[in-house]
C-alpha cells in the first residue's frame, strides 16, 4: 500500500473515515492498519456490520493474505457469519436506546486498549435499514453513529462504501471525521486532516 496508509496506524487519537467504491480494495487498507497495530502489541476491536468482516477476510484470502483474526474481539451489528472472537451480536437496530445499551454491554467485555483502537467495517449498511424512511436515518445517524466517534486517546477507523451509503450518511461522517482518506485501487489520497488537505497526517 502507499506510504500514507502505512502512517495511519501511528495516529494517536481521532476518527479516520476510509472511503472506497465497490470496485476498490479497502481490505488492503484494513490489513495494513490491523497488522501495524498487532506489530505494536495492540489487539484492536472490530465492529462488524452486516458480515462486512467476512467479505474483507475472504477478499484478502483471494490475494494470498491471512490475518490472525481468531482471537480478535468482534462486536457484530446484525449479520450471520461469525469471524474472529465474537463477544456479542447487536440485532436490534430500530430501537436506538436499546441498541446503545446492548452495544455498551458487549464493549465493556473488551479490554480498554482494544476499545481505544477500533476498526468499524460496513458503515454503509446502516443505510439499508431506513431506506424508505430518510428522516429516521438522520435520527439514527445523530444518535448511533456518534457512538463510534473517539474520545481523548482513542482512534477509530470507519470504512464506508460510498457507492452504497446514502448521501446523508456520507456527508455526516465526513463532517465529523478528523481525517478522510479515499482509497482508489491500491492508492490512497488524503481528503481531510486537522491541518487541512495537503498537510501531513502525522
Amino acid at each position: 500500500m502507499t506510504s500514507l496508509l502505512r502512517q495511519l496506524p501511528r495516529i494517536k487519537e481521532g476518527i479516520v473515515l476510509v472511503e472506497y467504491s465497490s470496485t476498490d480494495h479497502p481490505e488492503r487498507a484494513m490489513a495494513e492498519i490491523f497488522t501495524e497495530w498487532m506489530n505494536q502489541g495492540i489487539t484492536p476491536l472490530i465492529v462488524d456490520i452486516g458480515d462486512a468482516l467476512h467479505v474483507f477476510i475472504q477478499n484478502l484470502r483471494f490475494q494470498g493474505v491471512e490475518l490472525p483474526i481468531e482471537n480478535v474481539p468482534v462486536i457484530k451489528e446484525r449479520g450471520t457469519v461469525n469471524v474472529g472472537n465474537v463477544v456479542g451480536n447487536v440485532d436490534v437496530v430500530e430501537d436506538f436506546d436499546h441498541h446503545l445499551a446492548i452495544y455498551a454491554k458487549f464493549a465493556r467485555e473488551v479490554p480498554l486498549e482494544s476499545r481505544n483502537h477500533t476498526i468499524v467495517l460496513g458503515m454503509e449498511r446502516f443505510s439499508f435499514t431506513f431506506m424508505s424512511d430518510p428522516p429516521k436515518l438522520e435520527r439514527y445517524f445523530e444518535k448511533i453513529t456518534r457512538l463510534y466517534l473517539p474520545v481523548e486517546e482513542r482512534i477509530s477507523f470507519l470504512f464506508l462504501n460510498v457507492d452504497i451509503a446514502s448521501e446523508y450518511l456520507k456527508k455526516g461522517l465526513e463532517q465529523d471525521s478528523d481525517y478522510v482518506i479515499q482509497v482508489v485501487g491500491k492508492d490512497a489520497k488524503l481528503l481531510k486532516s486537522p491541518g487541512g488537505v495537503g498537510y501531513a497526517v502525522l
